[in-house]
């Protein structure tokens, strides 16, 4: 990648905030290597997290005659996924500032998998 394009860089740091992904698919630059990495990686990550706090909605109502087993469960649940929502987002925008396109743990995998069948789709 050319290093002194700063307008990737941001849009590929952006693609690990919440739906700020969707930026990257619309940028004249859509089609660089290291912006569809972080893009697709950003939304795989948002997906992800999303369906995590789903099931931690449910997990709250399910849990919801007894407000203190519910507090309990909701606060432990709900901190959690967020800590690790913040910690793949720092890995994330840390890759992208440097120019690297290193998977996430957990999901990265996933990421590079929906990358390239969406490549073979186009072609």
């Amino acid at each position: 990648m050319n290093e002194d394009n700063g307008n990737i860089r941001f849009l590929s740091a952006i693609s690990y905030i919440g739906v700020l992904f969707l930026v990257g698919h619309f940028a004249v630059e859509k089609n660089n290597p290291d912006l569809r990495f972080h893009k697709y990686q950003g939304g795989v990550l948002f997906s992800f997290f999303a369906l995590l706090y789903l099931f931690d909605l449910l997990v709250c109502l399910l849990f919801s005659f007894s407000s203190g087993i519910q507090g309990i469960l909701s606060f432990i649940l709900t901190t959690s996924i967020s800590i690790a929502y913040l910690f793949m987002v720092i890995i994330g925008i840390s890759s992208a500032i440097k120019f690297e396109q290193r998977q996430l743990p957990f999901i990265g995998f996933y990421a590079v998998k929906l990358r390239e069948s969406m490549d073979s789709r186009q072609h």
